[in-house]
């Protein structure tokens, strides 16, 4: 892994956006430095790869049409399909 230090000097209010950089696992993640009159922010987001949704074997109208049956998620029979993309990191 490579250490890069890099310093910077925020004398009045703005926004730096640094990218470029990668997490721990090599994934890409945007940094971002606000200064304002409450002080300095510091923000990381992290671009989590996109993973390809499992095929539950019907089209998308389908699913849809499905979904829209039901006034409870819970109640779906779609529900463990729909619900992979509420993963909690």
């Amino acid at each position: 892994m490579k250490k890069i230090i890099f310093a910077q000097v925020m004398a009045d209010n703005g926004k730096s956006v640094f990218s470029g950089l990668f997490d721990e696992n090599g994934d890409p993640v945007s940094v971002e430095t606000e200064c304002d009159d409450s002080g300095v922010t510091l923000t990381i987001w992290r671009n989590a790869p996109e993973r390809e949704r499992r095929d539950c074997g019907i089209s998308e109208e389908e699913i849809e049409r499905t979904c829209s049956m039901y006034d409870d998620c819970n109640e779906c029979p779609l529900w463990d399909y729909c619900n992979e993309d509420e993963e909690v990191l």
